[in-house]
């Protein structure tokens, strides 16, 4: 109820309750005369914007499962060139249904999995975009490599996906921009009625994280020990892609034991190597190449700058260790097999005659989720 009088040359209104009794207060709130207010809100969504542009579409409708029509039908997918044409060129990729595709237990999810194989393993393509499937679902999701504007299409059609004969497609937009999305919860261990909120993301607070940890040696096919005769022919210690997760790792360790390790030559061999330990890394289909390692220096200087280092000495035997952290911002990402046309890896090359040294090891940490 308000209630108006005249006071020194002023209107003034006063707001009471339905009683006409009592009156609503105001307090100064950051230099402001406001309503004082009791209230209590409810955030239904929260939201918030991914920096990297992104776009999706579904083989059918988003709500069914019946989009795949019969062999020989065709899906076109089309991205607009970016500001670059020359370094961000313009997409243009055509998939055909096969007879295996119509067959499939779940024909959607099937097409969905080679468009997204086809998409990853066109050189353009790659370049500046990255294809991803939604977990059981038939949807196809297209996200910039590039963060900000330089993957934004912002011109309708920039993005079109084109089926032919009984086959049909639906996209969410005919744009590729960056766009608010809504946060994921996680349902409470205590109450499954509720949410938790995973501030720091779902990397640290999915279900069954604590499963899903790794920590695997690198072979060279069965054998873990680096120590072998890598002079002439190299060889090569390696981890692949998984068959099913995608592996995130956070840490690799070189660690062994030798006898006299000391700094200026390697481990306690009596001078540095000649061509070195090599790391060679494909990590979301990019190759990533460390610098080699020739001596006990460069495991702590150079390999460890990020991370630790440690040497013990000891009569009968020394030990060192030495660890490059990427952490859970920038892991080293190896995608599931068949994501790409070559699956990603990390290997390590021994290319001098280090049969010597009492035991050498690579070992890497991290954890697997699935795509």
């Amino acid at each position: 109820m308000a209630i108006s009088s005249f006071h020194n040359g002023r209107t003034v209104t006063t707001i009471t309750g339905s009683d006409g009794m009592n009156r609503v207060d105001v307090d100064l709130v950051s230099g402001k005369n406001r309503m004082a207010t009791d209230a209590v809100v409810t955030v239904e969504q929260l939201f918030g914007r991914p920096g990297f542009a992104a776009a999706w579409f579904a083989i059918g409708d988003f709500d069914d499962c019946d989009g795949v029509g019969a062999a020989g039908d065709e899906i076109r997918i089309e991205i607009a060139a970016g500001c670059d044409p020359t370094e961000f060129p313009a997409i243009d990729l055509t998939y055909t249904i096969q007879a295996s595709d119509v067959s499939a237990t779940f024909p959607e999810i099937e097409v969905r999995d080679n468009i997204i194989a086809m998409l990853n393993g066109d050189a353009d393509f790659k370049t500046m975009w990255l294809a991803k499937d939604v977990k059981d679902n038939g949807i196809v999701f297209i996200e910039s490599k590039f963060r900000a504007e330089t993957g934004d299409r912002t011109i309708a059609g920039d993005f079109a996906v084109t089926p032919t004969g009984t086959t049909r497609t639906t996209i969410a937009f005919n744009v590729v921009l960056r766009r608010g999305t809504e946060t994921e919860l996680v349902r409470s261990i205590d109450d499954p009625r509720q949410g938790i909120l995973g501030i720091t993301g779902s990397i640290t607070i999915a279900p069954g994280a604590l499963s899903n940890r790794t920590e695997v040696d690198l072979l060279d096919g069965v054998n873990n020990d680096m120590s072998v005769n890598g002079s002439g022919t190299p060889v090569a210690f390696r981890i692949e892609a998984d068959p099913v997760f995608d592996l995130f790792f956070t840490q690799i360790r070189i660690h062994g034991s030798d006898n006299g390790i000391k700094f200026g030559n390697f481990l306690g061999m009596n001078s540095p190597l000649t061509n070195g330990i090599q790391f060679d890394i494909k990590s979301d289909d990019l190759p990533v190449q460390l610098d080699p390692i020739h001596s006990t220096d460069d495991i702590k200087s150079r390999f460890s700058s990020i991370g630790g280092f440690k040497l013990d000495i000891q009569a009968g035997g020394d030990h060192v260790l030495g660890s490059l952290d990427f952490g859970f911002v920038t892991p080293i990402v190896i995608r599931a097999q068949g994501t790409f046309t070559t699956d990603d890896y990390i290997e390590v090359s021994v290319n001098d005659n280090l049969s010597s040294v009492t035991n050498l090891f690579t070992t890497i940490l991290g954890f697997k989720r699935e795509p």
